[in-house]
């Protein structure tokens, strides 16, 4: 069975945060395994605050539905479009993992960017791009950025 992972789409209309992950080439969205206790929406605020310091509310994430991200995960994802981005130089990272060769503590995000959704293939992985492509060509483009 596949795992789920809950994540956010944060967004002007035209760009979106992106977080980049520590030790790759890549940027993600903020995201993360659903825990048995928690709602999907409860995991996207969870995750959002634990990577970036930002606190979201429920009431104004858009429910953006399930999406096939690789053979063993999905991803159900939640739109939050703002009228100002927040300011990604006050982000700041609070959940970390033990790096493999380092052995140290290491933070799971090391910086941020605001993408333009036409240059998604430039900054996030394969499985990413489809995700984020889906969405542009249908969900998105028929509600919240319109």
């Amino acid at each position: 069975m596949k795992k789920l992972s809950a994540g956010l789409i944060l967004t002007d209309g035209e760009k979106f945060l992106g977080c980049h992950s520590t030790g790759n080439w890549f940027y993600d969205l903020p995201k993360g395994e659903i825990d048995s206790q928690e709602s999907p929406e409860q995991t996207c605020i969870r995750e959002t605050r634990e990577e970036t310091g930002l606190d979201i509310s429920k009431e104004k994430l858009f429910d953006l539905g399930i999406f096939d991200y690789n053979p063993k995960k999905d991803l159900h994802l939640f739109l939050l479009r703002v009228e100002q981005l927040p300011d990604i130089t006050l982000m700041n990272c609070f959940s970390c993992f033990i790096h493999p060769l380092t052995k140290k503590e290491t933070k799971e995000v090391d910086g941020y960017k605001y993408i333009p959704f036409e240059t998604v293939e430039s900054f996030m992985t394969k499985n990413m791009v489809k995700v984020i492509r889906r969405i542009i060509d249908g969900k998105i483009s028929n509600t919240s950025l319109d």
